[in-house]
């Protein structure tokens, strides 16, 4: 009889003991889960991190950086004159600083005709400005088609470099950049980070 008793004890503290250690790993998998996520989101919303990342590669562009993280890779870009924006995707996320060749017709008739979102595409755009904005650093261009207005496109662009002074209305240019929004209702692009030749 003793022996059942403590045969019955010894169950009960393993089960305990068992409980325990169940208890702390998701107590420590729900951390780490919430870590990674705030991470993710911080990254992808407010271009802020990665903080629980390690960085693992500096590209000879102009400091370009390359960060592993719990299954998730961000690459921040920064090259001298090109890409200046920020992208999250998985491991098999690779190096790009190619962009997407457009020009305001084709772009419009493209966010038109596609279910695709542009936004976060880096792109080469060519146009006519329309207007310049100094005091804000940004220059519009726009396209009015002869459909109804159907493909009708303004595009908003934030310029980063300091050349937006030696540009003219009504000039053509050409200017690479990231798509940070698209209003369907409006019709209007935001092109950000953007360098105009």
């Amino acid at each position: 009889m003793q022996t059942e008793e403590t045969n019955k004890s010894i169950s009960v503290k393993a089960e305990k003991r068992i409980k325990l250690i169940a208890t702390i790993i998701m107590a420590i998998i729900i951390i780490v889960g919430l870590l990674v996520t705030t991470d993710i989101i911080l990254v992808k919303k407010a271009n802020i991190g990665p903080f629980f990342a390690i960085r693992t590669k500096v590209y000879n562009d102009g400091g370009t950086k390359e960060y592993y993280g719990l299954f998730y890779k961000v690459i921040k870009y920064h090259q001298e004159i090109g890409r200046r924006d920020t992208v999250i995707g998985s491991y098999s996320l690779k190096y790009d600083t190619t962009p997407t060749n457009y020009t305001v017709e084709t772009l419009s008739y493209a966010l038109n005709n596609s279910n695709q979102s542009y936004i976060g595409d880096f792109i080469r755009l060519t146009g006519t400005i329309d207007t310049i904005d100094l005091e804000n650093n940004t220059f519009s261009l726009t396209y009015k088609d002869n459909i109804k207005g159907k493909y009708d496109l303004t595009i908003n662009a934030h310029v980063i470099s300091d050349n937006l002074n030696q540009l003219n209305e009504n000039a053509p240019v050409s200017l690479i950049g990231t798509i940070s929004s698209y209003d369907f209702t409006k019709k209007e692009l935001t092109i950000s980070n953007v360098f105009a030749e």
